[in-house]
């Protein structure tokens, strides 16, 4: 992305990067200020579909808050107070599971679905996380800077350059490289052996 950006003075490297998370910034704001949901969409997705799920599940309430919820022969216990199942998946996602979903369909008591998934799923969080403004790197004609680091002397780092030029073309890794031949067996016809190691010819078929 900063492939031609890099070559430029440390302070107009600064003000590209910034000027790009402003632009992503903005777009991500705006994207999310036009949605009409309390969460957004992928939540709102998996919402749905643990809903749709839930509604085909056995619930037995134990207690107020606790419920055992059977689901292809197997049974999750849900605890909606502290908002855990056993499966986990409400415990880490901290939202609506199948089996949460379907002990709340029965025990609704007038509150609504997103108020026991986290906050952090809803449109407002996702605006304020991108709220903050980024501002480009001032001229130094403008830099306030204390005196003591204007005092002090930073040495040119120690280090030996090698000859020629600095390499401009990113290399991949030995674990990046991808083959782009492969041996493709002239008995029969199969791609990632050769006619010498075909199991054609060691099962006495050619």
């Amino acid at each position: 992305m900063l492939k031609e950006e890099r070559e430029f003075p440390i302070t107009a490297l600064f003000n590209d990067i910034s000027k790009r998370w402003s632009e992503l910034f903005y777009e991500r704001r705006m994207k999310y200020a036009k949605l009409k949901t309390t969460f957004v969409p992928s939540a709102e997705t998996k919402i749905m579909a643990s809903k749709n799920l839930g509604n085909k599940l056995l619930v037995h309430q134990i207690d107020e808050d606790t419920f055992n919820v059977t689901a292809d022969n197997r049974i999750a216990m849900v605890r909606l107070r502290i908002k855990t199942c056993s499966c986990r998946e409400f415990d880490l996602d901290k939202i609506l599971c199948q089996h949460a979903m379907a002990a709340l369909d029965i025990n609704l008591e007038g509150k609504m679905i997103y108020e026991y998934s986290s906050p952090y799923y809803k449109v407002e969080s996702y605006i304020l996380a991108y709220a903050d403004p980024i501002y480009p790197v001032p001229d130094e004609e403008f830099w306030n800077l204390p005196p003591e680091v204007l005092e002090r002397v930073i040495p040119p780092p120690e280090k030996r350059t090698k000859p020629g030029r600095n390499q401009q073309k990113w290399m991949p890794t030995i674990g990046e490289m991808v083959s782009k031949k492969r041996n493709r067996c002239s008995l029969c016809k199969s791609i990632g052996h050769k006619k010498s190691t075909c199991p054609m010819k060691s099962n006495g078929v050619a």
